[in-house]
């Protein structure tokens, strides 16, 4: 069945992509597809769905069509990319994780809305938008409440409503995620990832701000703590036919105002993962509420990518960006996106007080030292 799928989905037509171009959606039963194309030769396709131990609503597959050389399948939900929590005496819950047990739900997806430009979806279509926006609410169980009744495990205290908006817009899905705890009995979350990562057959890791400033082959890399490493918020991870960006917006639990100094930060080449952790032995009880916000793109021709610099362009809270980022003193050019020439840029980041201009159809950058920023475009 699912073979089925993928194979229809090739024949999304290919458009000649600009800023405000229309993506193709299409929703059947409880599955939604879209698809965009991000460059001359390649079109994404995201699929979105209930999927992992729990069937969470969320992005099960990510693919690349090329027009030659058929679909490439880039991330691929087998995982989380959402979560999960470690509660202290409790274990995981959430995301991808079942009880200790090994067979009870430890969370379910209890309400899924679609927008296609605000216009809510509730029957099967295929249309075109500018913007997709899913929203997602989930019940997540507390594991200290499990009992037992029959050989079957319940549990009688939830931890926390978890809401999820996946907001797509091109090569990107941004993720703004929140939630407002429940819980009658008080836990101590040991860990919470947030942010990870299930991007497929990754070759190379880069982190700016981070410990990995070149490319690194993946199988030598490990992970890194906060007071190393404080401005980290971003990775960057390379296969044989594309690039995955897992970027973490400097707010709320992105700002890792709840992880200690000497707790890790990022957890590279682990179960074949990539990981922001957000949270390090925290306490919650009902009332408590938290947040994180992120955006994965995927892409396949960076606009620059040499030894010293990496930029590629995608969206943020709806708008087209440039993210740069550089690991070293130095002048560098991007050229802007043909989409992008004729609008006035305007600087959203600046980490290291990075100068940045544009001159003709392109940006020049001066960097005293190593540094990052987001470049946004103004009509």
């Amino acid at each position: 069945m699912n073979r089925i799928i993928v194979v229809l989905f090739l024949f999304f037509p290919f458009s000649v992509h600009s800023q405000s171009e229309l993506n193709t959606i299409k929703k059947v039963g409880e599955n939604v597809y879209i698809s965009s194309r991000i460059d001359k030769t390649h079109e994404i396709n995201f699929w979105f769905k209930k999927c992992m131990a729990n069937d969470l609503f969320t992005f099960y597959r990510v693919s690349m069509v090329d027009a030659s050389d058929g679909i490439t399948i880039v991330n691929e939900a087998y995982s989380d990319n959402i979560g999960p929590f470690d509660i202290l005496n409790g274990g995981w819950c959430g995301g991808n994780h079942l009880f200790s047990d090994g067979k009870t739900k430890t969370a379910e997806t209890f309400f899924v809305k679609l927008y296609a430009d605000g216009r809510i979806l509730s029957s099967d279509t295929t249309l075109k938008a500018h913007t997709v926006k899913i929203e997602v609410r989930n019940n997540i169980f507390n594991p200290l409440s499990a009992s037992e009744k029959e050989t079957k495990v319940y549990f009688t205290d939830t931890l926390c409503i978890e809401k999820a908006i996946y907001i797509v817009n091109n090569n990107s899905i941004q993720v703004d995620l929140s939630h407002v705890y429940t819980n009658t009995i008080p836990v101590t979350i040991v860990k919470y990832y947030g942010m990870q990562s299930m991007f497929k057959d990754e070759k190379q890791l880069l982190t700016p701000l981070g410990k990995y400033k070149y490319w690194t082959a993946i199988n030598k890399t490990d992970r890194f703590i906060k007071k190393d490493f404080p401005r980290f918020n971003q990775y960057i991870e390379k296969s044989d036919s594309c690039f995955q960006s897992s970027y973490l917006f400097n707010r709320d639990l992105g700002t890792h105002s709840e992880l200690p100094d000497d707790d890790v930060i990022f957890i590279g080449n682990s179960w074949s993962k990539c990981y922001h952790k957000l949270i390090g032995n925290a306490h919650r009880i009902a009332g408590n509420s938290d947040s994180w916000s992120g955006v994965y793109t995927w892409l396949t021709t960076p606009l620059l990518n040499t030894e010293f610099a990496f930029a590629y362009d995608g969206f943020m809270d709806g708008k087209q960006v440039i993210f740069f980022s550089n690991n070293k003193k130095g002048d560098f050019i991007i050229p802007l996106p043909e989409k992008s020439k004729r609008n006035k840029i305007k600087i959203i980041e600046n980490k290291n007080d990075i100068k940045i201009k544009k001159k003709n159809h392109n940006i020049n950058i001066s960097c005293n030292g190593p540094g990052s920023a987001i470049i946004s475009f103004e009509k």
